[in-house]
């Protein structure tokens, strides 16, 4: 921490301060030894300069008495002795007399002797009673003897070492003071700072006091003064950050909550919780807009009364409530005291009934969920301050987030539902079994088609798991042991595969085909299997009809492209020599194969422009009757007895390519005819349906329709084959429809001729026997039918063909 390097600079300016102090005494007492060196070595100077002056004068006046030589003394404090050669006194001028003479005798004489022998011109000596003298020694001129010049220390040296060492002693009594004062502010007023910032660095870094760090505080708070001013304030900071930090982790603690669920009835309960710690409130409310009702009421509550909650509805236009007051300021609006606020008038019974006093209404700011807002009640008058206000901003900002969450989450969740549903009834609509299996084997899911191919319920098949569907599916199938080793094979190795079977479903042959393949992730890591039952039989039934339309095809062109080959051969044979008649005969059997050939190629060039959508029709208006006799004509004469027409009298014209319509009439006449005994009739018969019996019939009121139907009597189609026989290609699978012959083109061919004119061609079943119609539409108002309009219809057919 910062505050720990404050001890050590403490330390050292007290040991600057030591530094200081001791240099100033070390040079104001080594000044005063040199003051006093100089002043000693002045006052030495000076009284030897006396000894000799008061010598000069002796020499000068040798009669001269001790009253006379005391005169000359102007110090009261000096003396002066007289000694001869022998050092003994001559005279002693201005000693005052001693309480014991004869100790004072003896100084004097000491002080003689020393003056007569010593190397000294000055010395010292202590006096009867303890007093220091100084002495000055100097030689008479006329060496009869010596002057001693003398004076006592208290006049003398001891006051000039006083006043030497005055100084030396002030500085160090005022440095000793102001130790004592470092040392007393150092007590009350440094170390109580100092613990108090280490005290405050501890509250910045930790958030709070421990018990011996608070008491500590305590202690410090009850001195008087600024310190203790000073720790008042920071045990009011620690109080704050307490409830600052309780607010934080409740904000906290409020975001996780709301987190935790994405159900808005649950967040907003958890909001509620979170809010009343936060606010120490016992009723809050979150209100929000019910769109159908157009209305604020009350989504979720705690603490208040039912029957409040039921009774509140607010428009969202109301001037005086306080929630949409804040809706539209985007800003907290707070009633202190319900029963002053003017504004709150009109809701003051609401408040009395309810038992609060105060409100606290927060905006919550949103875009996608409902506009919502947080209200606070509390039993009493209370004003949020300024922190509060900020604080319930604060916490809105996270509440709203939260319904935020809620919002879209349930709003993609919908559109999550939305898509599954989608993609399953995508699913279930698909014509092919899916099933989806876990890593163990277990069924994931499966689609209706899947349980329609194993013949279970879902119920049923929700019990099993992919072995056991398997087994059901492969339940009647041919050379099962065989597939079963196969398919244990594929899902051991995790192959992907297709399996093709054929087995029988009740009576009826069935080929699936079984693809396996594996269900991974983006990373490519698998997940589980699946497996696509295709049903294709249809395929199957497909590729055997077109093996078969090559078979017949084949053979339909040799058989012709054989005679014709015969007979040319014999007709350019050089060893024989044919007749006209013989040869007439011969070319008319080459003739008759090349139509058959001829036509056998027509019937698949109109299939395949069928099939691509390429078939161009040429319609005029055409006598449907003389269609049928023109088409009936052509026959030879043994087909052209069996055939019996009941035609309606003057039917409507139609407009229609003649050729296509003759070619799918002569295609049904044909048809019957090779189905029919020999001897049996066919009957062709045309009929009108004006628009109110076309509408009964077909459904269609748009105009009449025409109608030729074509019957035979001979043993009629099976129910099994009347939604096929209009299928190319398809031949009935039995005796007769294999003595016929044909490549199954006739039928499918005229389903495409007369759904080109916007009919419709039909097959039932007329016991005995079969009828195959067909209807075509009639232009309003299109003229009638009339003998005279054979040979232009003639003529027209022929356009037709010379278009086609």
């Amino acid at each position: 921490m910062d505050g720990a390097g404050a001890p050590d600079l403490r330390a050292r300016l007290l040991n600057w301060y030591l530094l200081f102090a001791a240099a100033l005494l070390i040079m104001l007492l080594a000044g005063g030894f040199y003051t006093r060196r100089q002043m000693k070595a002045a006052q030495i100077e000076s009284d030897q300069a006396l000894a000799r002056s008061f010598a000069a004068q002796i020499d000068a006046q040798a009669d001269a008495g001790v009253e006379e030589i005391s005169a000359w003394i102007v110090d009261p404090n000096d003396s002066m002795l007289l000694l001869d050669a022998h050092g003994q006194i001559l005279q002693v001028a201005n000693i005052a007399s001693m309480a014991n003479e004869a100790a004072s005798q003896q100084w004097l004489q000491r002080v003689a002797l020393t003056a007569r022998f010593g190397d000294d011109d000055y010395f010292t000596s202590i006096a009867p009673g303890g007093v220091t003298w100084g002495h000055a020694r100097a030689a008479l001129p006329s060496g009869r003897g010596w002057v001693v010049a003398q004076h006592s220390y208290p006049a003398g040296f001891a006051s000039v070492d006083w006043s030497i060492f005055a100084p030396f002693f002030a500085a160090a009594l005022a440095l000793a003071a102001g130790l004592l004062f470092w040392m007393l502010m150092l007590q009350r007023y440094i170390t109580p700072l100092e613990r108090l910032i280490d005290l405050s660095e501890v509250l910045r870094w930790r958030g709070h006091l421990h018990p011996e760090e608070r008491r500590q505080l305590t202690a410090l708070a009850r001195q008087p003064g600024q310190v203790g001013r000073l720790a008042q304030s920071i045990t009011a900071l620690e109080t704050e950050i307490q409830h600052r930090f309780l607010q934080l982790t409740t904000l906290l603690q409020t975001s996780r909550v709301v987190a935790a669920s994405l159900d808005t009835d649950q967040v907003l309960d958890s909001i509620l919780v979170q809010v009343q710690t936060l606010f120490n409130v016992d009723k809050s409310a979150v209100m929000t807009l019910d769109e159908r009702a157009g209305v604020f009421r009350i989504r979720a509550s705690r603490g208040l009364a039912d029957s409040y909650v039921a009774q509140i509805r607010v428009d969202p236009s109301e001037p005086s409530s306080p929630s949409m007051r804040a809706l539209r300021n985007r800003t907290p609006v707070q009633v202190s005291n319900t029963e002053t606020d003017l504004a709150f008038a009109k809701l003051r019974a609401r408040s009395r009934d309810e038992g609060f006093h105060s409100v606290l209404a927060i905006p919550l700011q949103t875009r996608h969920a409902q506009p919502a807002v947080l209200v606070l009640y509390k039993d009493r008058p209370y004003r949020y301050s300024f922190g509060e206000l900020e604080l319930a901003a604060s916490f809105a900002a996270h509440v709203s987030v939260a319904l935020e969450n809620s919002a879209l989450y349930a709003r993609s969740d919908a559109q999550l539902q939305e898509q599954t549903r989608r993609l399953e009834a995508i699913v279930e609509s698909l014509s092919d079994g899916l099933v989806l299996e876990g890593l163990s084997g277990s069924v994931l899911y499966s689609n209706r088609r899947a349980a329609a191919m194993l013949g279970l319920s879902g119920r049923q098949t929700a019990r099993l798991d992919a072995a056991d569907m398997l087994k059901h599916l492969l339940a009647g199938a041919e050379d099962r042991l065989a597939l079963e080793r196969r398919i244990e094979r594929v899902l051991n190795a995790h192959e992907e595969t297709n399996i093709d079977l054929t087995r029988k479903v009740g009576g009826q042959v069935q080929d699936l085909r079984i693809h396996f393949f594996n269900v991974t992730d983006a990373r490519g890591q698998q997940l589980g299997r699946g497996q696509l039952w295709q049903d294709v039989t249809a395929d199957k039934e497909l590729d055997r009809m077109r093996s078969s339309l090559i078979s017949t095809v084949s053979h339909e062109l040799r058989t012709p492209l054989a005679t014709i080959k015969g007979y040319a051969s014999t007709l350019l044979a050089a060893d024989v020599d044919w007749d006209l008649e013989s040869q007439r005969e011969f070319l008319e059997i080459i003739s008759s194969e090349t139509d058959r050939l001829a036509e056998l190629v027509t019937n698949l060039l109109d299939l395949s422009r069928i099939e691509a959508g390429n078939l161009i029709i040429h319609t005029e208006l055409y006598a449907i009757n003389q269609i049928v006799r023109q088409v009936a004509k052509g026959f030879d004469e043994r087909v052209r007895a069996r055939l019996r027409l009941h035609l309606t009298p003057g039917p409507p014209l139609v407009r229609v390519d003649a050729a296509r319509i003759s070619t799918v009439i002569r295609n049904l006449i044909e048809n019957s005819v090779k189905y029919s005994p020999p001897d049996a009739y066919i009957d062709i018969a045309t009929a009108y349906m004006d628009d109110a019996t076309d509408a009964r019939q077909t459904g269609d009121a748009d105009g009449g329709r025409v109608q030729v139907t074509v019957r035979d009597y001979g043993p009629g189609v099976p129910a099994a084959w009347r939604e096929r026989v209009f299928e190319r290609f398809f031949r009935g699978d039995d005796g007769l429809t294999r003595q016929t012959g044909g490549v199954g083109l006739g039928l499918s061919i005229c389903k495409g001729f007369v759904e080109a004119h916007s009919g419709r061609i039909w097959v039932e079943d007329a016991a005995p026997g079969a009828v195959i119609g067909f209807s075509l539409p009639i232009e309003r108002d299109a003229p009638r039918e009339n003998d005279e309009m054979e040979t232009d219809m003639e003529t027209g057919r022929e356009r037709a063909y010379a278009a086609r």
